[in-house]
């Protein structure tokens, strides 16, 4: 079964149903990422039949990164996979679990 098959996938809202909803509280439902060159995509909602997300893109450089439309189709062509451990959670908080992370492989 690919990522994109999972059942947990059915939780996610629909494109435009979180729109009401500030940034920093939407729930981030999956992170996908390419763990090598530090891009991820953290997901708020989902059409499931389109293959395409709404969700909140870094690619390895924060004054860059944004909100926007994704692709799960191109994500998993260019080898981007779901983190399996990631729990559903506010931005806000994905995003101190994400400068935690950066900060703990910088001293590595």
């Amino acid at each position: 079964m690919s990522d994109f098959q999972k059942p947990d996938m059915r939780n996610i809202p629909t494109l435009y149903e979180t729109e009401d909803i500030q940034a920093h509280r939407k729930i981030i439902y999956q992170k996908w990422e390419i763990s090598q060159i530090g891009f991820y995509w953290l997901i708020a909602e989902l059409d499931i039949k389109e293959k395409i997300a709404y969700g909140y893109a870094n690619l390895n450089d924060d004054m860059f990164a944004e909100w926007g439309y994704i692709s799960i189709t191109e994500l998993m062509d260019n080898n981007a996979v779901q983190c399996q451990d990631w729990e559903p959670c506010t931005f806000e908080q994905a995003q101190k679990i994400m400068k935690q992370k950066r900060s703990g492989q910088n001293h590595i």
